[in-house]
């Protein structure tokens, strides 16, 4: 398998400079990449910040966490004020200005939980 070398690796059996390209066995460019000192070569390399496990975390919560639920309906786009509508089922007129959507959704949800209590 060809690999790339990220780092400078000697031992008996194998040396490789930073950047060279070598063929080695399978179960050896598998350890090796693994233990980060090299990438395969038809494989992209992955960036240091995926790399790194807090970063990982970090992205993975903010990816998870909807924008339109962190924000106030009034900081919203036309765009994003539609989709919500659509999501909770509140018909808006076709034209319609940001403020007339604010209005007429604050009006279906006050409305919604009156009904419900």
């Amino acid at each position: 398998m060809r690999v790339e070398f990220t780092r400078t690796v000697a031992n008996p059996s194998l040396s490789a400079r930073a950047g060279e390209i070598k063929d080695v066995p399978e179960a050896e460019a598998v350890k090796r990449i693994e233990a980060g000192h090299a990438v395969a070569v038809d494989q992209p390399r992955t960036r240091l910040r995926d790399r790194l496990p807090g970063l990982r975390k970090q992205q993975a919560k903010a990816e998870s966490k909807a924008p339109e639920e962190d924000k106030p309906l009034d900081k919203l786009t036309v765009e994003q004020l539609r989709a919500y509508a659509e999501e909770q089922d509140i018909s808006l007129p076709e034209k319609a200005r940001k403020d007339e959507l604010l209005k007429v959704i604050g009006e279906a949800l006050e409305e919604r939980e009156g009904t419900e209590q």
